[in-house]
């Protein structure tokens, strides 16, 4: 072989060496790009079931401010969106989970609107009423008509006992002056 052929052998070599080395490069450089994609989504993923498991905690505490409730809904509603965006990029059980987590958040902010609409409704029908001053605001429906049913009740057993005498009977006074006390 002459010098001139193993000089264009050799460069031949180091041409299919340096386009393997390219290639691997460039599969290594997307390999990594895939890598930080699910890292970020993962990560927002997380973000946004804490948002949504503070909501649920919020949502079933009565005197929870809507207007607060609502924002955290929007917020965790934002971050599931953000997780799903790159699409099949995304591990497969990063997506269900964030699709699973979107429907329970969206199922809870129905749940909280209709809660809304119905205290809404509620405190207008109060004031239309007049009743918005003697109903406490601490109180569902329910808990005032049980206050007021053993409210009822009270008044009843307390009725029997305004009478005179202790047995209820008003002409039977014999006897009622030797026990009486001065004090």
């Amino acid at each position: 072989m002459s010098r001139k052929s193993q000089q264009d052998a050799r460069s031949g070599r180091r041409l299919r060496v340096r386009l393997i080395l390219a290639g691997l490069a460039l599969v290594a450089a997307l390999a990594g790009a895939w890598g930080l994609i699910n890292v970020k989504a993962i990560a927002t993923y997380n973000e946004g079931t804490h948002t949504l498991s503070t909501n649920v905690r919020q949502a079933q505490n009565p005197h929870a401010d809507p207007a607060s409730i609502k924002a955290l809904q929007d917020q965790a509603e934002h971050l599931f969106a953000q997780v799903e965006r790159p699409g099949p990029l995304i591990l497969p059980q990063t997506r269900q989970a964030a699709q699973a987590n979107r429907a329970a958040n969206a199922a809870l902010t129905s749940r909280t609107e209709r809660l809304f609409k119905k205290q809404k409704a509620d405190k207008a029908q109060d004031r239309r009423n007049g009743s918005g001053k003697d109903s406490s605001p601490g109180l569902t429906k329910q808990q005032e008509a049980e206050v007021e049913d053993l409210l009822k009740r009270n008044q009843q057993q307390s009725e029997p006992s305004t009478s005179p005498t202790p047995t209820g009977k008003a002409g039977d006074n014999k006897g009622q002056g030797k026990n009486v006390k001065p004090w």
